[in-house]
């Protein structure tokens, strides 16, 4: 019910600092974890081996999304 109260770009917002703290946790997380996290996804370390490491582009991204969703909800105010 609350849902119909809050405008469409206030739940974008929440949904992308949602996603950005879920990325920055996963990114946090100690190697075997973050391996066990890796091998549920299905991932293959094999077709990726010029790429930057997993945990850079997971704490980058998450801090990007979390940052542009405190941005639209106004807690961060430039």
């Amino acid at each position: 019910m609350y849902a119909f109260f809050i405008s469409r770009l206030t739940l974008f917002a929440f949904a992308m600092c949602l996603a950005g703290a879920g990325m920055l946790i996963t990114g946090l997380l100690p190697e075997d974890k973050m391996n066990k996290v890796r091998a549920a996804l299905g991932d293959n370390k094999a077709k990726y081996d010029n790429q930057p490491p997993v945990r850079v582009q997971l704490l980058v991204g998450g801090a990007v999304f979390t940052f542009i969703g405190l941005l639209m909800l106004g807690v961060i105010r430039l």
